[in-house]
C-alpha cells in the first residue's frame, strides 16, 4: 500500500490517510480481505505518529470499511458505496489523485516474436529448435570462475566502481590484436565495447537515422534488426537473400532508385538461412556501397562457428573505402549472459556512439569484460570455442541427416558450413505457424519463417536451430515434425481433391 502525504496541505494528515485508503479500496488496489499494515508499521513508513494512523483507521472503522480482529490485524471488509463528496478532499491536495492507471497511458505491449517460447526452455521434456544460442552444458564454469576470481583479486575495487564508458581497456587491446589477425586493423579510438550486438545496433540506429529514413535489410533477417529498423518512423527496404546471400542485383536496383542511409547484412552464416556470401559477392557489395555512399553495418556474430570450408575475410577486412561498420559479440561463441560485444568504426562515429552510450547506461559490465579478457588471455576461450565447434558440427550433421530421412521430398533446406541453424522451405501448401501449433503439444518448438521477414510473408518457411539440443533430441524432434508434415500434406491433398470434385460437378 503506497500513500503520499502533503504536509503543506491544510487537510489533516489522518484525513489524508483515510481518504487515500478509501480511494485505494474504490480503485481495486485494496480488495476485500486484504490486511492493512499495523499502526506502528504504517506510522514509521509515513514518518507520522502512531496516533495519526490510529485516528485514520478509526474513521475507516466508523465508515464500516475496515474491521479489527484481535490477535490477527485490521482487514478491508467493505467498498465505499458512493463517490467521495466533492468537498471531502481539497482540489489542491495530492490525496485527491486516484491511482495512476498505466494501461491508459501506454500502447499495447507486443513482445518480440524472436523472444517467444522462453518458458518452454525451462521444460526438460521439450525439443527446442527455437533459439540460436550456445549450449549451456558446454559452458566451462570452473575455468571462468577462476578468471573471475583472478580479476577480482587483481583489480576488484576498480572493476566495481564506475569506469570508462568505452569499456575495459585490456579487453579492447585483446580484441584489436585478434582483429588484426583476420585483416582488420584498427586503433583503440576506433573500437567501443557494448552490451552485445543489439545495443550496438540500437546506438547506430539512434546516431545515423532520422525519421523517414530508409534502411536496407536482408529479407529474411535477424529479428532483432527488424525490431529496430521496422519501427514506424523508418522505411525498411527488404532485399531478398538467395543461395549466395544478399541479392546484389536487387540491391543495385534499390540503390539506383532510392536513397537508403544504411545497409545491414550478416554475410557469414546468415541468420536465419545459414548461407554465406562468397568473396566475389563481398567485393561487389563493397563497391556498390562505395559508389552510392551508403554505410554497411556488418554483423559477424557467427563467423567463428565454422565447421566446413575455408574462412572468408570479413567485409571490414576487405573494405578500401571506409564504408563498413563492424559488429561482433561473445554472445554466440561464449556466454550470452555477460552481454559483451563490440563495434569497430571510424573514430568520429565511435565518438558519437561513445557519447550516446554515456547518456544511456554510462558503461557496460566491467567485471564481465575483465573476466572475459582474462578467460581469453589464458587461452581458455579458444579451447571453449574449439570444443563447441566439435559438438555443433555433430549436431548439424545429425539434423541434416534427420531432415533427409523424415521430411517430405518436396521440402528443401540449406546446408550451412557453420552457424547455429538450418533454414527449411516446406511445400507451399504448408503453413509453418500451423505446423508449430500442432508440434507444441508434442513438446517440439521451432521458429516459423515469417518472424524473419519485413512485414511477414513466406509462410512455408521455418528455422531449426541445432546448438541447444542433443543429437538424440534432434533426431526425435525432426522425426515428430516429419510425421506432422505428412498429416498436413495428406489433409491438404484431400482438400484439393474435394475442391476439384466440387468444381467438376459444377461444370457438369
Amino acid at each position: 500500500m503506497i500513500l503520499e502525504l502533503d504536509r503543506h496541505s491544510h487537510m489533516p494528515l489522518y484525513a489524508q490517510i483515510a481518504a487515500q485508503v478509501r480511494q485505494l479500496i474504490r480503485g481495486g488496489a485494496l480488495k476485500l480481505g486484504d490486511r492493512l499494515p499495523p499502526n506502528r508499521t504504517l506510522a514509521e513508513r509515513l514518518g507520522v505518529n502512531r496516533s495519526t494512523v490510529a485516528t485514520a483507521y478509526d474513521e475507516l472503522l466508523a465508515d464500516g470499511l475496515i474491521a479489527s480482529r484481535v490477535g490477527s490485524g485490521t482487514y478491508i471488509v467493505a467498498v465505499p458505496a458512493t463517490p467521495l463528496r466533492d468537498n471531502a478532499i481539497p482540489a489542491d491536495s495530492s490525496a485527491a489523485l486516484t491511482p495512476l492507471h498505466w494501461e491508459t497511458m501506454l500502447p499495447e505491449l507486443r513482445p518480440e516474436e524472436w523472444l517467444a517460447n522462453r518458458d518452454a526452455a525451462r521444460r526438460k521434456d521439450c525439443v527446442l529448435f527455437t533459439h540460436a544460442l550456445p549450449a549451456t552444458e558446454l559452458f566451462p564454469l570452473d575455468g571462468f570462475r577462476r578468471s573471475v576470481e583472478r580479476v577480482l583479486r587483481r583489480d576488484g575495487r576498480n572493476l566495481l566502481q564506475l569506469g570508462a564508458s568505452s569499456g575495459y581497456e585490456p579487453l579492447q587491446q585483446y580484441l584489436l590484436q585478434q582483429l588484426a589477425l583476420v585483416g582488420i586493423r584498427a586503433e583503440a579510438s576506433e573500437i567501443l565495447l557494448t552490451s552485445g550486438c543489439q545495443q550496438a545496433l540500437d546506438l547506430l540506429r539512434q546516431t545515423l537515422l532520422q525519421p523517414g529514413d530508409e534502411v536496407v535489410i536482408e529479407n529474411p533477417t535477424y529479428p532483432g534488426a527488424l525490431s529496430l529498423f521496422c519501427q514506424p518512423q523508418y522505411r525498411p527496404i527488404g532485399v531478398p537473400v538467395g543461395a549466395h546471400g544478399l541479392d546484389l542485383d536487387a540491391l543495385a536496383d534499390v540503390l539506383r532508385r532510392r536513397r537508403p542511409k544504411l545497409i545491414y547484412v550478416v554475410p557469414t552464416f546468415h541468420n536465419p538461412t545459414g548461407v554465406t556470401m562468397d568473396l566475389a559477392a563481398r567485393r561487389r557489395l563493397l563497391e556498390l556501397a562505395a559508389q552510392y555512399r551508403v554505410p554497411i553495418v556488418e554483423d559477424e556474430i557467427y563467423c567463428d562457428l565454422r565447421y566446413d570450408g575455408a574462412a572468408l575475410p570479413s567485409l571490414k577486412a576487405l573494405d578500401r573505402y571506409g564504408v563498413v561498420i563492424y559488429l561482433n559479440s561473445f554472445s554466440k561463441v561464449g556466454f550470452p549472459g555477460l552481454r559483451v560485444g563490440w563495434v569497430v568504426a571510424p573514430r568520429l562515429l565511435i565518438e558519437h556512439l561513445h557519447a550516446l552510450r554515456q547518456r544511456s547506461d554510462l558503461h557496460g559490465n566491467l567485471l564481465a569484460q575483465a573476466a572475459m579478457a582474462d578467460f581469453a588471455q589464458h587461452g581458455l576461450f579458444q579451447k571453449h570455442l574449439q570444443r563447441c565447434n566439435r559438438h555443433y558440427v555433430q549436431r548439424r550433421d545429425v539434423m541434416l541427416a534427420a531432415l533427409q530421412r523424415y521430411f517430405p521430398r518436396d521440402a528443401s533446406w540449406t546446408q550451412p558450413e557453420g552457424g547455429m541453424a538450418v533454414w527449411v522451405r516446406l511445400p507451399e501448401c504448408v503453413n509453418s505457424d500451423e505446423l508449430l501449433a500442432q508440434a507444441q503439444p508434442q513438446g517440439v518448438y521451432f521458429t516459423p519463417g515469417p518472424r524473419f521477414y519485413v512485414g511477414g510473408g513466406q509462410a512455408h518457411t521455418l528455422r531449426l536451430s541445432f546448438t541447444t539440443t542433443t543429437p538424440a533430441q534432434i533426431e526425435t524432434g525432426v522425426k515428430n515434425l516429419g510425421k506432422l508434415l505428412e498429416k498436413l500434406l495428406a489433409s491438404s491433398a484431400a482438400a484439393r481433391g474435394s475442391q476439384r470434385a466440387v468444381t467438376g460437378k459444377a461444370l457438369v
